[in-house]
């Protein structure tokens, strides 16, 4: 393992011991690129009772291998928000996200290329030549803001998804 992969598994681990006090948020393991026979670490936890449908998502962070300097690194933050969407659902739900995208100051939403799971991701650029404390101080602001931003919307959206909530409806309540 390189050096830059020990340190980002380091930080991994002490956000992991960040998310493990939080009462909301549960299941939280750290999953090493050994374990996974991937190319990075990836921290997992379940959100419970996130948005208001109060649903529980699946957060995964960690940082994507990128070859070349090492100075910035970039860390990933993706949610889960819905699997097993209909066919009939997708495309509404896509229209629903390509609007939506437009008014978010960071990440966006996704449908998966299957068609059939609705995520947020946001990736960020970390300086990695900042002292420790600074660096891990972006990485947790990185996360707690990907958990943030989506989650007054993700009601919303899944509505779209299962036809409870009409496309137009979605697109009328968003700022003009």
């Amino acid at each position: 393992m390189e050096k830059h992969q020990e340190k980002q598994r380091e930080y991994l681990k002490r956000l992991e011991r960040f998310f493990s006090e939080d009462p909301d948020i549960e299941q939280v393991s750290l999953f090493t690129m050994e374990e996974l026979d991937a190319p990075m670490d990836m921290l997992r936890a379940i959100v419970t009772d996130y948005g208001a449908g109060l649903t529980d998502v699946l957060a995964e962070f960690s940082f994507i291998p990128f070859p070349g300097p090492q100075e910035v690194w970039y860390f990933s933050s993706t949610l889960t928000i819905k699997e097993d969407i209909s066919k009939y659902g997708v495309s509404a739900l896509s229209g629903a996200v390509a609007r939506l995208n437009f008014y978010l100051p960071y990440g966006c939403f996704a449908v998966n290329p299957e068609g059939n799971m609705l995520i947020y991701k946001a990736v960020t650029a970390i300086r990695s030549d900042h002292d420790e404390e600074k660096i891990y101080e972006d990485i947790e602001l990185s996360a707690d803001t990907a958990l943030l931003i989506p989650e007054s919307y993700t009601d919303l959206l899944v509505k779209v998804a299962e036809g409870t909530l009409l496309l137009q409806d979605f697109i009328d309540s968003l700022p003009k």
